[in-house]
């Protein structure tokens, strides 16, 4: 079979892998070095999107924002409340967009070449990694990975949930969207063994995107999601609608130590490497910041070092606990910091941006009972 080098390889054509190559193209130091990426789940083809709260500064991909908002706004049972989130933002990319982007980045540098070639074993031997696929062998000795094992997290921490979403992009006749602010959580729908809230994305008067979204250890079917998107829709805006697109996925909520290297000595990258905050769900932000530090480090010849396991792994531990053994308390916790704690506050606290004396502030608005029982009832288990 045909042997192949680059001088970089990324397994994974998502957001993660697509993220990395831009970097390291972009680069200062870049001059020229060959970047494989190899894709074979044709990632570009499912149908998602990101989103992100970032300051007013300029952000790399601001060119392919497709809505940005300046209030969000939260639903309670009975009232929402909006606010800004000033100097946040919050804005939206396609998938669409996104992939767009990067292939155009990957037509106009003749050193990255995109493969749908399916990876069936790594082998190592010394500094080279060997990566067998079903069209050939490749060799580098710089390897990337977002391939991790979902079972394999599941079975070795007893703290996972998933995040799972269901949603509909549509269309109105009559302009009954306040496109003015996203509804980043509204609480107001059927609660069932977990946490569920609707999220809404107006992108006009007459178009928004529409999701329920759930926190839960359990899946939940797609006809429970459809029938409670309908219901919200006709209880908010009591109109009939066209369904332009469909979204759903599934991202994992656990408090699983993700290893900087995989088994087989990648860096890992992605959901892989734990990008993903495990009680938000929000990646895309966290997957840049790394992707800039792994290209600095392989321009300046550096080993990424492994993860250092920081208070905020301990504030998400809390969370989790609450959110799988008392889920009620948990709503009621998280329908207590929109209430008392300004918007922007909680941005910073869940970009792990915040002091320990505006976390302590934080906290003290909350009902410290609770988290003092997760921390002695289950602080052992995990």
């Amino acid at each position: 079979m045909n042997t192949t080098n680059y001088d970089i390889v990324i397994l994974g054509g998502g957001c993660a892998g697509m993220q990395l190559m831009y970097q390291f193209i972009h680069h200062a130091q870049y001059k020229g070095e060959s970047i494989l990426i190899l894709d074979a789940d044709k990632t570009y083809l499912q149908s998602k999107s990101w989103c992100f709260w970032h300051t007013n500064d300029a952000h790399p991909y601001q060119s392919i924002f497709n809505t940005t908002w300046n209030n969000l706004s939260i639903g309670f049972l009975n009232e929402t409340i909006e606010n800004t989130i000033h100097p946040y933002r919050y804005s939206f990319i396609k998938s669409e967009s996104f992939f767009d982007f990067h292939f155009d980045e990957i037509k106009d540098n003749q050193s990255v070449v995109y493969s749908n070639d399916a990876v069936l074993s790594i082998d190592k031997d010394a500094n080279q990694f060997i990566i067998h696929t079903n069209k050939g062998i490749v060799t580098t000795p710089a390897l990337y990975s977002s391939f991790w094992n979902q079972q394999q997290v599941s079975k070795e921490t007893n703290l996972y949930l998933k995040q799972q979403f269901f949603g509909w992009e549509i269309e109105v006749e009559q302009p009954v969207f306040d496109a003015s602010a996203a509804t980043l959580m509204d609480f107001s729908i059927t609660q069932t063994k977990g946490v569920n809230f609707a999220y809404v994305l107006p992108f006009s008067t007459h178009s928004a995107l529409i999701e329920i979204t759930g926190f839960c250890s359990e899946d939940y079917t797609t006809e429970f999601f459809e029938e409670e998107l309908k219901k919200y829709i006709q209880r908010k805006w009591n109109c009939s609608f066209k369904i332009v697109k469909t979204e759903y996925a599934s991202i994992p909520m656990t408090n699983f130590l993700f290893n900087r290297f995989t088994s087989e000595g990648a860096i890992a990258i992605g959901t892989a490497a734990g990008m993903i905050k495990p009680t938000t769900g929000y990646a895309f932000n966290r997957i840049t910041r790394d992707s800039k530090l792994l290209a600095n480090q392989f321009f300046n010849k550096e080993t990424p070092a492994e993860f250092t396991h920081t208070r905020f792994k301990f504030y998400d531990r809390l969370l989790l606990q609450l959110l799988k053994y008392s889920p009620a308390k948990a709503l009621h916790i998280l329908m207590q910091l929109f209430r008392k704690v300004p918007y922007q506050q909680i941005l910073r606290f869940l970009d792990e941006d915040s002091s320990l004396f505006q976390e302590a502030v934080l906290f003290a608005k909350l009902p410290k009972k609770d988290f003092l029982k997760q921390v002695f009832k289950h602080g052992k288990k995990n």
